[in-house]
């Protein structure tokens, strides 16, 4: 059984996600704000060629930051156990959800490193590369939705009298995935408020995602403190009605 130590550990390791991602996409490659989708290929390639360095390394920290998003998911799985059982499909579902996240962010940043490795190549090429970096990117919201709302299930369905997470925490997931589900319509329009740097596909997603990991650190943190006293006073049991 993890101990509480090792969950701290986990949860920790996971929000070492943010600033590395940050220090990586923004300050280094220059990802943020996204360039616009209705760029020319002749700017997308000038765009690769001018800072071909700082994108490759930028993006090679961001790739580099996204594995730690498995302790973060990792922690989440043993919150649901604790709350669900731990025979809980619906911490498996929210693994396997949080499995595929890690993964949406890792393989658009290898299709961003592949348009910056060869500076040879023709400007659609490099257009069509950074296409197809940026929509799945932005676009596929669908697993981070699905982790939100068995967090939000399971926490409804705690009975405790003292829950581990409390009853706002899953409202703050059903809205968060509300705050994320305009980026799927990025495929659909090269501006306005749902292109891939628009207002709601993209910067009510940054802010909706980075405000749920924060959030969801420190009540992590608070519900395995609550956990570790109610196992050493063995009243803790699953509670989903």
């Amino acid at each position: 059984m993890m101990t509480e130590r090792q969950q701290r550990v986990c949860i920790w390791g996971g929000i070492t996600f943010a600033p590395l991602f940050f220090v990586g996409f923004w300050l280094l490659a220059g990802f943020i704000p996204p360039p616009a989708p209705g760029m020319s290929a002749e700017a997308v390639a000038r765009m690769f060629a001018e800072g071909r360095g700082r994108i490759r390394t930028g993006l090679w920290v961001a790739t580099g930051a996204a594995p730690f998003l498995a302790f973060f998911v990792a922690a989440l799985t043993h919150q649901i156990r604790r709350i669900a059982g731990s025979d809980s499909p619906l911490a498996t579902a929210q693994l396997i959800a949080g499995s595929c996240l890690i993964l949406e962010f890792i393989f658009p940043q290898l299709v961003w490193q592949t348009a910056a490795y060869r500076s040879e190549r023709s400007p659609e090429t490099i257009q069509m590369l950074n296409d197809l970096a940026w929509l799945p990117y932005v676009g596929v919201v669908g697993t981070a939705m699905v982790q939100m709302a068995i967090i939000a299930i399971v926490v409804f369905g705690d009975r405790r009298s003292q829950p581990l997470l409390p009853r706002w925490c899953a409202y703050l997931n059903i809205w968060t995935a509300l705050g994320v589900a305009p980026g799927s319509f990025v495929v659909f329009v090269h501006s306005g408020p749902v292109a891939w740097n628009g207002i709601l596909a993209w910067w009510l997603l940054c802010v909706s995602f980075f405000v749920w990991m924060v959030t969801m650190t420190w009540l992590m943190l608070r519900a395995s403190h609550i956990a570790e006293v109610a196992e050493s006073s063995g009243t803790l049991q699953p509670s989903v009605g």
